[in-house]
């Protein structure tokens, strides 16, 4: 049949796609959606959990890769979302009312302890902190009107590993909620829908996608009626991913157990190397046998990422600034899991009431990639060194020669 070139132009000839398969995730993308006939425009709302209604509310793209998530975390759903902060979001808008009371540890991911206490908190949901070492004991700050306490084990920058478990039978007890920060371990090295955790999060932006390039977020859980909860709240915040976005993560899914295992083996052994520094006065890394909460990392964790901190002497603080800026491969950059090497400066003392384990001084957290182990170690010679190079040298008063 002819066409107009105007109609010609918005309506190509439709060409069949047999026996086209390609091993990559195809990207579809789509705003609009169109139905064959009046009773499945009609019922298009149905599809909001399973099928598809509307762009914003899924593509083959993205339930593609939710498919593969859920099937990873051992969980019956998962929904992604645009960042790791809008998963952590999410889950507690959806969980939570005005009156009801969230629980948090102080080493939750600083940003999300923002949103609970400052925009959360005028809408009537208040938050409790608490030490992350509290684990059974936690029972004691628990009443009827907490819907839900956050878990991150191993914790940001300090990484203090929490016995799920032990909340998890605490929270259930009051009828209580558990979502876990799992973007450390991941789902390849701790599994917290199997140890009774009710939704698991992960930002995808850090070892799924790999590559320092994506924003995504995912919360995995094991009850279908919790996930028509997140994803109802999802579309009422108006929260859709792209497909481009997802096939970045879903393509990082398929190498992440290459790079986290070669990444962690490297991390292992520039710890060992920075033990024996003197400018270093304790590692922080949930398989140090000092480490507090070590033994539940033996029992319930099946390795490492390569993330961990490192406490500086106090007196090199003034210094740290040249060291940083002298460094080729280490960048400054807060975040982690990708296959660049990175260092994020913080003081995980501000806020803190549980942190006397903790020596004084400088903490650098340090994000390994996939660089050689040799020069990574050079790199942070060349820090080390320029530490020795600013310190006053012996004779000499600060500023001017000794009398």
């Amino acid at each position: 049949m002819s066409q107009a070139d105007d109609t010609s132009h918005v309506h190509p000839p439709r060409r069949s796609r047999e026996p086209f398969e390609a091993v990559a995730m195809p990207v579809e993308r789509a705003s609009t959606i169109v139905f064959r006939d009046l009773e499945t425009f009609e019922q298009r709302a149905e599809r909001v959990y399973d099928g598809f209604s509307y762009g914003l509310y899924g593509t083959p793209t993205s339930r593609q890769l939710e498919d593969h998530i859920a099937q990873l975390e051992g969980g019956v759903r998962a929904l992604v979302v645009p960042s790791g902060m809008a998963a952590l979001t999410l889950a507690t808008m959806a969980t939570c009312r005005s009156g009801d009371r969230v629980l948090m540890p102080e080493t939750l991911y600083g940003p999300a302890r923002d949103m609970i206490l400052r925009f959360l908190g005028p809408l009537g949901i208040e938050a409790t902190s608490y030490g992350p070492r509290l684990d059974a004991e936690i029972a004691a700050l628990l009443d009827a009107r907490t819907r839900l306490i956050w878990v991150e084990s191993p914790g940001s920058a300090t990484f203090e590993v929490q016995d799920v478990p032990a909340i998890v039978a605490a929270a259930h007890r009051v009828g209580a909620l558990v979502a876990a920060d799992n973007t450390w371990a991941s789902h390849l090295l701790f599994k917290p829908l199997t140890h009774g955790v009710d939704i698991s999060m992960q930002a995808l932006s850090k070892h799924a996608g790999g590559h320092g390039d994506l924003l995504l977020g995912s919360l995995a859980v094991r009850d279908a009626a919790l996930f028509r909860r997140l994803k109802d709240t999802a579309r009422f915040l108006g929260y859709g991913v792209s497909p481009e976005d997802c096939v970045l993560c879903e393509r990082g899914l398929m190498t992440m157990p290459v790079r986290m295992r070669h990444a962690a083996a490297t991390a292992q052994t520039v710890m060992s190397w920075l033990a024996g520094r003197d400018e270093v006065s304790r590692i922080l890394h949930p398989s140090l046998p000092d480490h507090p909460g070590h033994p539940i990392w033996k029992r319930d964790f099946a390795g490492s990422a390569a993330v961990f901190s490192l406490v500086l002497r106090p007196d090199l603080a003034p210094l740290q600034s040249e060291a940083l800026r002298s460094m080729r491969l280490f960048r400054l950059g807060a975040s982690w899991g990708g296959v660049h090497s990175l260092i994020a400066v913080s003081d995980p003392r501000k806020g803190r009431t549980s942190l006397d384990w903790l020596p004084s001084g400088p903490v650098w957290r340090l994000s390994i990639g996939l660089e050689a182990l040799e020069d990574l170690l050079a790199d942070l010679e060349t820090a080390f060194a320029s530490f020795a190079e600013a310190m006053p040298k012996p004779g000499h008063a600060s500023g001017r020669a000794a009398e």
